[in-house]
């Protein structure tokens, strides 16, 4: 099966930058997975950027204070979202890079999905450093999944399988301090309650500043993510074919993936405008 993914064409789909609900990235990548029921259905790569949230895991919902975190930080702009793959906080903003790689198949090895993922950051960020995989300890949404440079976290990967096909999500941190993200979380983390609660009752792991890295850093000089973005293009097409490609989706398909996501799945999304209204309540 691995070689077999080795081989796959996929589309290139570029969907830009988000600053409204949260949910509706993610939501596309949902629609995207449905549309794979359909005949002859081809892999797709699609890379999409929120500018400015909280990208909440499971464990995060535990936390004593976490609506209060998330009212003081919608002031500074941040949306907030419950996601439904991986363990714990992201934080996103315009510098960080998300990519769903998307396949029909549902019975894909999760070890085989996520060494495909890795052989894809490997080729296409090889121009900024030797990509290295596994645990970082101490950074947030901390895995084994995880991806550095010199040591310094600059993402992680989470995948799932829908009715019709699987999704692996990643991050990248590209433009930016990974260390201002990095002190970004622990605070975030100290205001929602971690610091409170006995060690083995924490259900994330506590942050350090310094294990997260960018691009940007690892290389000293300011890069962008549309350079990168480029540079992941010409890069994965020199093993991969990859036409670009638009979005094979309605506003329906959005909506109907939107309902399934904070409906059956029940995911919460909210904007900063909506969590800093005073009757704004983290239903529990």
């Amino acid at each position: 099966m691995y070689s077999e993914l080795l081989h796959s064409p996929f589309t290139w789909i570029d969907s830009g930058i988000y600053r409204q609900s949260p949910v509706e990235p993610i939501a596309l990548d949902e629609a995207l997975a449905t549309a794979m029921k359909e005949p002859n259905a081809k892999p797709i790569i699609h890379l999409w950027i929120y500018d400015k949230a909280f990208w909440l895991g499971r464990r995060d919902a535990k936390l004593p204070h976490l609506e209060q975190a998330l009212k003081s930080y919608s002031h500074k702009g941040y949306s907030a979202l419950l996601r439904s793959s991986g363990g714990a906080c992201v934080p996103l903003d315009s510098g960080v890079l998300n990519m769903a790689i998307l396949f029909p198949q549902c019975n894909l090895t999760i070890d085989d999905f996520y060494k495909l993922a890795a052989e894809i950051l490997s080729v296409g960020l090889a121009d900024y450093g030797k990509i290295e995989l596994g645990e970082v300890v101490d950074s947030y949404c901390v895995g084994d999944y995880d991806f550095a440079l010199a040591g310094k976290k600059i993402g992680g990967m989470a995948q799932r399988r829908t009715r019709y096909g699987s999704i692996l999500q990643l991050c990248i941190n590209i433009e930016g301090s990974g260390l201002e993200r990095g002190a970004l979380m622990e605070d975030f983390y100290h205001q929602a309650g971690l610091y409170e609660m006995e060690v083995a009752q924490r259900p994330v792991p506590a942050v350090r500043k310094e294990t997260i890295g960018s691009i940007s850093e690892h290389i000293g000089r300011a890069i962008s993510v549309d350079e990168v973005k480029e540079q992941l293009y010409l890069a994965i097409t020199k093993k991969w074919t990859a036409p670009k490609g638009t979005l094979p989706l309605t506003e329906t398909d959005k909506e109907v993936a939107i309902q399934h996501l904070t409906g059956r799945l029940g995911l919460f999304s909210f904007t900063a405008a909506e969590i800093q209204r005073a009757d704004w309540q983290l239903l529990k």
